[in-house]
């Protein structure tokens, strides 16, 4: 006879030993709660509802399941109890369960028709429960029995992200082999692979490469894990990301690539790792920056000295009596010296920041001398640099200058060409 069925054989003689107990269904969902056999077997047999709830909507199944007592849960739902009741916030006896880790309370709620789907009201489900504790076994008997392992929070999270960023494996392998999605994403294009990379998480990353997650997958920036792991010089996940085949050479949208990011925060080892799996030192960004430009920006010898050894180029430097190079064959047409009215600004287009520079806080002011024609634009040859502090803001400052009008110089009321000095600051807000 099962162990139930014969506690509950037993209850009729226990109940007139016990004829002055409470019928209050807060007596039954205490002992319940306290692993009190002989109690809760007096009250079933006195009528206690088994299914009458106390304070907050709770019932004595919700609180012999929250606890652990597998065998008054038996007892219980061999009473007759109920699994599809809540409490008033939502919580199912299978979701407390579940969040305190009981497997066996879970299988004996599940196999009795519990619905693992239920969704409390933070609209949470008994998966998003154990999921959130790393209860890796309950999440694979949830999954048997309905749980859906691609299921969405009501923050947009899927559910293997949850168990990603809390950096259980077992859980993600469960997670996987029920059917979960490894490339799925969130908000802002985030994959579990980037999260368990920005968490640090290398056993996880390792267990979602090794179940054919994409490693080159971009978030909405356009990165990958492998530039986020660079970035953070976290050598342990470059390195495991490189040996699933990451694209060491990637690019973000800004056209960063792993090792820029790397050399710009002074990663030695994070650098050695990318050079030796093919990374090239002279990769540029739209702006002309390479990996040695962020090594001397941050200023670490021994990064500039593996770019080296690597091949990287000496950096094209504009000095400040040198003109860019379209500006070579410079006007030679006369220019008025002296005006009644000098040149005024009346537009200048927003200064694009060199995103290595930015990236490592860079600030300066950028001096330009100039000729402006006798309608107001400025003369492109006749640029020169008198002041930069880098030959990297020397473009965005002629760029900027390009694409400004002035009102032009007089001389007794007619426009004419004059030359002119510009200072343009560069400055992070």
């Amino acid at each position: 006879m099962p162990i139930a069925a014969a506690l509950l054989a037993i209850a009729a003689f226990l109940a007139p030993a016990q004829a002055g107990a409470q019928e209050d269904p807060m007596a039954l969902i205490t002992a319940a709660a306290g692993d009190q056999m002989e109690t809760v077997l007096v009250l079933l047999g006195q009528g206690v509802g088994v299914n009458a709830p106390g304070e907050n909507g709770f019932t004595a199944l919700m609180a012999a399941s929250m606890q652990g007592h597998a065998e008054i849960v038996q007892v219980l739902l061999a009473s007759g109890a109920d699994t599809g009741p809540a409490s008033d916030d939502g919580w199912t006896a299978l979701a407390l369960a579940s969040f305190e880790g009981h497997t066996e309370p879970v299988r004996l709620l599940l196999e009795r028709g519990a619905d693992p789907t239920v969704k409390n009201e933070d609209g949470d489900t008994a998966l998003r429960q154990a999921i959130e504790v790393g209860h890796g076994e309950i999440t694979r008997l949830l999954i048997e029995n309905g749980a859906d392992p691609n299921e969405v929070d009501a923050r947009g999270l899927p559910a293997i992200m949850d168990a990603v960023i809390g950096g259980f494996a077992d859980v993600v392998v469960a997670l996987l082999e029920g059917g979960a999605n490894p490339d799925v994403r969130a908000g802002l294009g985030m994959t579990a692979l980037i999260s368990g990379t920005i968490a640090g998480r290398v056993g996880v990353v390792s267990v979602l490469l090794n179940n054919g997650a994409d490693p080159d997958v971009s978030n909405a920036a356009g990165s990958t894990a492998l530039l986020v792991a660079s970035v953070s010089g976290r050598t342990g996940l470059v390195d495991t990301l490189l040996a699933h085949g990451a694209d060491v050479n990637f690019a973000n949208e800004l056209g960063l690539t792993s090792l820029m990011l790397a050399a710009l925060e002074g990663y030695v080892d994070v650098v050695r790792l990318l050079l030796a799996q093919g990374a090239d030192p002279n990769g540029s960004d739209p702006d002309g920056a390479t990996a040695l430009t962020a090594a001397k920006l941050n200023g670490s010898a021994e990064v500039i000295r593996l770019l080296e050894e690597a091949g990287a180029e000496p950096e094209q430097v504009v000095t400040s009596d040198a003109a860019p190079a379209d500006s070579a064959a410079v006007t030679q047409e006369p220019v008025e010296t002296e005006v009644d009215e000098p040149p005024q600004l009346l537009s200048l287009p927003p200064l694009r920041y060199p995103e290595m520079l930015k990236q490592a806080g860079f600030e300066g002011d950028v001096m330009l001398d100039f000729v402006i024609d006798a309608t107001g634009h400025v003369e492109p040859r006749s640029i020169r640099v008198v002041l930069s502090p880098h030959p990297l803001l020397v473009a965005a400052a002629r760029d900027a200058i390009l694409g400004s009008v002035y009102r032009p110089a007089q001389v007794s009321g007619v426009p004419v060409r004059a030359r002119v000095q510009q200072q343009l600051s560069f400055t992070i807000q």
